[in-house]
């Protein structure tokens, strides 16, 4: 399934899932003033043709979570017609984190899974990759059936168990918590606590995490310097070619919570600071 996997990367825009996965009420709304694209000198020259959807669909498949932050891909097979939710207490009850990871992860693919799917025939029906697309359909068939068990009660607990994955040191894994509460809620050490651990995992450079913190909320204190330099390591750790199009798109529906457009001056202290992170990631250096 490599193979598949890529090329369905090879079309697809990684903020898919974030934006099918978040709620309503998290979705940002445009703002006025002037277009910050215009004025962001994004260090992603266009080395290849980003590949794209064909017109009149809507939208490519999203973006499968990378190999660190996903568990339910190698163990899939071993559940039956019990679905997910009997797993999802066992991990809940217990005290395993790669356990509570996985859960959180069902839970995940669940909420998105739909849309997956219904991507997926758009393209196919679009003449896109029609086998490759075919079977992603048949992938996402599978899962919902295991997902059938997956309940309200069970969606409840991921906030508790992205939090003991974060705790236990699990990469991504603060960023999905983050996603799963208020942060007003939380009392300003706790609000440290997880804000720091994102930082942590954007340091260590995975596309996915630097994505992830790049779009958090506000109230989590990751200011414009430092989601700027996420933004230039995500492009150059990414792919330029595909990160290029897709930041300019989340900057346009103000995904990317700049307090304003950058100045020169920010932009060059913000690539520095990512250079750093690229280089440290390529060094192969934690």
């Amino acid at each position: 399934m490599a193979l598949l996997r890529w090329i369905a990367l090879s079309i697809a825009v990684a903020a898919g899932i974030w934006l099918a996965v978040r709620s309503p009420d998290e979705t940002p709304a445009p703002a006025a003033g002037p277009d910050p694209v215009a004025t962001l000198p994004l260090p992603l020259p266009a080395s290849a043709p980003a590949a794209s959807a064909p017109a009149g669909t809507a939208g490519p498949p999203p973006t499968p979570e990378p190999a660190h932050a996903t568990a339910a891909a190698s163990t899939a097979p071993r559940i039956g017609s019990e679905g997910y939710g009997p797993h999802i207490e066992r991990a809940q009850a217990g005290n395993d984190v790669a356990a509570a990871w996985e859960a959180v992860t069902w839970m995940r693919n669940c909420a998105s899974n739909e849309q997956r799917r219904q991507s997926a025939e758009l393209v196919r029906a679009q003449g896109v990759a029609p086998e490759v697309m075919t079977q992603m359909m048949v992938e996402a068939d599978e899962e919902a059936r295991r997902c059938q068990t997956v309940t309200a009660l069970h969606r409840a607990m991921l906030p508790e168990l992205a939090a003991r994955a974060m705790h236990g040191g699990v990469a991504g894994a603060a960023a999905v918590y983050a996603s799963s509460v208020d942060p007003g809620r939380l009392a300003p050490a706790e609000r440290q606590e997880v804000a720091e651990a994102m930082r942590h995992d954007a340091l260590a450079g995975q596309p996915t995490d630097l994505l992830n913190v790049l779009l958090s909320a506000p109230p989590w204190g990751i200011n414009d310097a430092e989601r700027l330099s996420y933004m230039y390591a995500y492009g150059e750790l990414a792919g330029r070619a595909q990160a290029e199009p897709m930041l300019k798109a989340l900057i346009q529906q103000r995904a990317i919570p700049l307090s304003g457009p950058p100045t020169r001056e920010q932009w060059t202290a913000a690539e520095a600071a990512g250079k750093q992170i690229v280089e440290r990631v390529r060094a192969g250096k934690p």
